[in-house]
């Protein structure tokens, strides 16, 4: 019974029937009546429509009405520092999201739980948003087809409309993409959740008052009784001769911090070791979803607390090299685009100038790669191509010099 939780698991259920804003800004060259199929399907929601709005009318939607959840679709982009980025709410305007964050904390503020982000490169729209303490946040990491966003976003709207959590749909929505036939498919979409956030439940059957009133007594008089006994047993155990000893406090009262604190402190030493571990950002997602497990708990400790103040750092630490390698990852992967197309476009019959040209495009791939730290996850990738493109840079070096020996008419000055 020692290890058995003290804090109340109490899910936030989204109104019987809340109200979602889907925002359809400019979709030249991509469909979005999928993404719009798959939200006029939700049950127990009513939904206002805003389709390639101009600023103005976002701003007075946006304050209109209190929003549950809001639906962005449509073209987007981060900042190439990550910090934030751009939705193209219509053909001609783009929206910074650090122009309306004040208009975006007053949403959330009227009770905004959720907000999707079903467009290309989302990470700087996810590090825009977290400080507004929004409950959960879904964006897409990279540029995503079109469907590899729309059968996401239809799998996680299927599962979350069923009564499960939140995040168990979001995870399951992911585990579907496997069947597609889109490398890393399953990476793609990413969600962010506040360290406060409590599971989120889609409507379903609501308990009356009557029925509320008395699971709350219920959940009272099992919490009080389960306190009691977890004390009784503290004080008369025999724990001082064993290593549970620490959990003999003065006075009684501090017991129940010291037994959370524990708690707490064991999580935070297996998401630690997993991070030290990690060989992939999937790996790094892993020890966050450990992490995120325990933010009720965290709750019940002051802010002042070590073990608060640890998992605050734990949850940063976590939060920057997800950042980070999915900057790398995006690097690595443009790097080798530019370099391995200049290697294709050359063959026997390339002239000086094209090689010369592959060359160039070839140093600075080398160099863009060069940013890739020792730290990094694919330091060792980017070091062998880095490699491989000095002995191509090498090679073609070579055969300029051998082409400028026997110049024909055709060929230019060397």
């Amino acid at each position: 019974m020692m290890h058995q939780s003290l804090s109340t698991f109490s899910p936030t259920y989204l109104p019987s029937r809340f109200r979602l804003l889907a925002i359809l800004g400019n979709s030249q060259g991509i469909n979005l009546t999928e993404d719009e199929q798959s939200l006029k399907n939700l049950p127990y929601v009513e939904i206002e429509w805003l389709k390639e709005p101009s600023r103005q009318e976002l701003h007075s939607m946006l304050h209109r009405k209190k929003w549950d959840i809001l639906f962005f679709a449509g073209h987007s982009s981060s900042e190439e520092d990550l910090t934030t980025g751009n939705i193209a709410i219509n053909s001609q305007n783009s929206l910074n999201l650090h122009q309306f964050k004040h208009t975006l904390r007053d949403v959330q503020q009227n009770g905004l739980k959720l907000a999707i982000f079903n467009s290309c490169d989302g990470l700087g729209l996810a590090n825009a948003l977290v400080d507004l303490r929004i409950p959960y946040i879904i964006v897409m990491r990279e540029p995503v087809p079109d469907q590899v966003a729309q059968n996401f976003l239809q799998f996680f709207l299927e599962s979350f409309s069923t009564g499960i959590s939140l995040y168990k749909a979001f995870r399951q929505a992911r585990k579907k993409l496997e069947s597609l036939e889109y490398p890393g498919a399953i990476q793609i979409p990413v969600i962010v959740q506040h360290p406060t956030a409590q599971p989120l439940i889609w409507p379903q059957y609501q308990p009356s008052r009557v029925e509320q009133f008395v699971t709350l007594i219920l959940k009272q008089y099992l919490r009080i009784t389960l306190t009691t006994v977890l004390l009784v047993g503290l004080v008369t155990s025999v724990f001082i001769l064993s290593p549970y000893s620490e959990f003999l406090c003065e006075p009684i009262g501090n017991c129940n911090t010291r037994v959370m604190e524990h708690r707490i402190t064991k999580t935070l030493g297996q998401v630690n070791n997993l991070n030290d571990a990690a060989q992939s950002i999937a790996e790094i997602e892993e020890a966050k979803k450990i992490l995120n497990s325990i933010a009720d708990k965290i709750n019940t400790l002051s802010p002042e607390n070590e073990v608060y103040i640890a998992y605050i750092n734990m949850n940063n630490k976590l939060y920057n090299r997800l950042g980070k390698e999915n900057n790398n990852q995006q690097l690595l992967t443009e790097a080798t685009k530019v370099a391995q197309k200049a290697i294709d476009d050359i063959n026997q019959y390339s002239t000086v100038d094209e090689m010369k040209f592959a060359v160039t495009q070839l140093r600075k791939s080398t160099v863009k790669l060069q940013e890739i730290t020792s730290k990094s996850l694919f330091n060792n990738r980017s070091k062998k191509l880095q490699q491989k493109y000095e002995e191509k840079i090498k090679d073609f070096n070579k055969q300029i010099e051998d082409k400028c020996k026997y110049r024909g008419h055709w060929q230019p000055k060397c």
